[in-house]
């Protein structure tokens, strides 16, 4: 191993040109924005940074390109260079500071891609004061911008295209002319001024060009053995903590080794299960793979090693298939029957991991088992199941399933998690609890009306909890408290923008204008006989609370039959 330093200028160059590549073991660029400014600000204040690990081999790895241009919805098969990959054929690859060299990258000599899906460029202000700082505050902030900014916004990437051959003080000294001409200040404040420019362009200046900020570990495997094995036990302990890899990324590195196709697989089942809506991770997907081949859902790299390990991967890969249908199944039964549109309703998306489990041993389900199977994620997601000591709880539930047979067994989990005194019934307090409301009025939206009311094309329209009768007139009209007022019975989902447009317009009024534009009432009010004639609902204290106590009851039902009370009848 040798540890040397290495110009900014000669990395990004050597990622340019291939020179520098990524192994099939590393996962995507995760950084987010303010990650990458920290990192910049770090360095302008010559804060150090960790050490890059690469790895000199001439093995058969698939190897794949930095990005040009940061895209965190890039199809990473794109970036695999065959040629590069091919046995014999001599390359570097970061094992640990994909993270940091891409963000360096992106700043220096790329961009990003923003919100909107354009490339933006780096800039920042060369004038900020790093003396003038709080602890932990970022000076040299980034602006991204397709265009390009006016002074005092220094483009980064200028100090390799348009400064290319010049020095750090003939740069400042430029800059400081643009300053003085868009910005003139008086002669003590532009003697400071200047000061902080030539300084801060040193810096940057410094950073790319001298060999003494950034150091290399090098693994030489071409003169020295370093097998490909040995080089993933010490890619999986360097990268095993801070907030790098997660263990699911861990035990994902491990599966590449001896499946070649896992990770464009699991990438598949991770865009198909969220739908573009939801996060579900890959730790989801790899719990639920081992908990169906039998080897618990603990998320361990000592799985994949051996003979063992060889034989779990094999398994793995011939029964994909059944695996990729359960999967595709699980989806279907999220969209159809569990309307899942929105993380606001998803407490833990580790209760998909039990259906994922029974789907793939019992495939096609009847509709008693899907009433069964929606009744048991309801109740997970209200009651808690799975908010502590979660892969033993799998583990338990996925031996539940198994030995259950063909029908879900949603009688079994529930006695399961009573013994352990897990609350597992619905009550009437429950429908006064804050916390739970966003999930109890989609349980309700989803089942009366067979869609869920997060399922918008505008995601700034998603629904907002909306008082039928204005909390601020029922409060100072009628002298009601906060419980009576911000009662289920008065609550409804109501998209964003018809929020903001219906004010405090009394209901009456309100939904008899509805009834008019042919807006089906029922699925707000869901009483009838309010639903029927919209004038009924005067504002005073007796109708108010008659419609309250009408519309709670009905959402009680609708709960009850959501959450399969009929299906957990304990027999004696």
């Amino acid at each position: 191993m040798s540890y040397t330093p290495r110009s900014l200028f000669r990395l990004l160059e050597d990622i340019d040109a291939y020179r520098l590549l990524l192994p099939h073991i590393q996962r995507p660029f995760v950084w987010e924005p303010h990650q990458i400014e920290r990192l910049f600000d770090s360095l302008m204040r010559d804060y150090p940074i960790q050490t890059f690990l690469l790895w000199r081999t001439k093995e058969a790895i698939r190897a794949r390109r930095f990005m040009q241009i940061v895209d965190r919805d890039v199809d990473l098969s794109t970036l695999y260079d065959l040629n590069r990959s091919a046995d014999g054929v001599e390359k570097t690859f970061v094992l640990d500071g994909q993270q940091r060299l891409q963000s360096l990258h992106s700043l220096f000599k790329g961009a990003i891609v923003d919100a909107a899906g354009k490339p933006v460029e780096a800039y920042f202000d060369p004038t900020a004061d790093a003396t003038s700082s709080v602890e932990g505050d970022v000076v040299f902030q980034i602006r991204w911008s397709d265009r390009r900014l006016p002074s005092p916004w220094f483009r980064v990437r200028d100090l390799i295209e348009r400064h290319q051959n010049g020095n750090a003080l003939e740069i400042a000294d430029a800059f400081n002319d643009e300053l003085s001409a868009s910005a003139p200040v008086g002669d003590d404040q532009k003697r400071v001024r200047e000061r902080r420019v030539r300084a801060t362009i040193a810096q940057l200046g410094g950073l790319l060009n001298h060999d003494k900020y950034f150091w290399v570990d090098e693994l030489d495997g071409v003169a020295k053995s370093y097998p490909y094995r040995h080089v993933l036990e010490i890619f999986v302990r360097v990268n095993s903590g801070g907030t790098k890899l997660t263990a699911g990324d861990l035990m994902f590195a491990a599966m590449k080794e001896g499946w070649e196709d896992v990770e464009t697989r699991i990438e598949q089942t991770l865009d198909l299960l969220n739908g573009g809506r939801l996060n579900i991770e890959s730790d989801l997907v790899l719990k639920a793979l081992s908990l169906a081949h039998g080897e618990g859902a603990e998320i361990t790299t000592s799985k994949f090693e051996g003979q063992r390990g060889a034989e779990l991967l094999q398994r793995m890969e011939e029964s994909w298939e059944r695996s990729e249908q359960a999967f595709r199944e699980l989806r279907d039964f999220m969209v159809h029957s569990l309307r899942l549109q929105s993380n606001r309703v998803v407490r833990s998306y580790n209760a998909l991991i039990p259906l994922f489990v029974y789907l793939y041993l019992h495939p096609k389900p009847t509709e008693a088992s899907r009433a069964a199977m929606t009744a048991y994620f309801h109740r997970a997601q209200l009651f808690g199941w799975f908010g502590s000591q979660t892969d033993s709880i799998l583990n338990v539930l996925s031996g539940i399933i198994q030995k259950a047979g063909p029908t879900f067994p949603l009688n079994e989990i529930r006695q399961y998690f009573e013994e352990r005194r897990h609350r597992v019934d619905l009550t009437e307090a429950d429908l006064s609890d804050a916390r739970l409301r966003p999930l109890l009025l989609n349980i309700v939206y989803s089942q009366s009306f067979g869609e869920s009311p997060f399922d918008v094309s505008f995601k700034g329209n998603e629904p907002h909890i909306d008082h039928i009768y204005p909390q601020y007139m029922l409060r100072s009209k009628l002298g009601l408290s906060s419980q009576e007022i911000n009662d289920i019975g008065n609550l409804r989902f109501v998209g964003a923008t018809d929020n903001i447009r219906k004010r405090a317009e009394l209901p009456a009024s309100y939904f008899t204008r509805l009834g008019q534009s042919a807006v089906p009432l029922d699925r707000h009010l869901l009483v009838k006989w309010f639903a029927d004639d919209p004038s009924r609902l005067k504002f005073e204290v007796d109708t108010y609370a008659d419609f309250r106590t009408k519309r709670r009851a009905e959402i009680w039902d609708k709960l009850q039959t959501a959450l399969g009370t009929h299906l957990t009848a304990v027999t004696p």
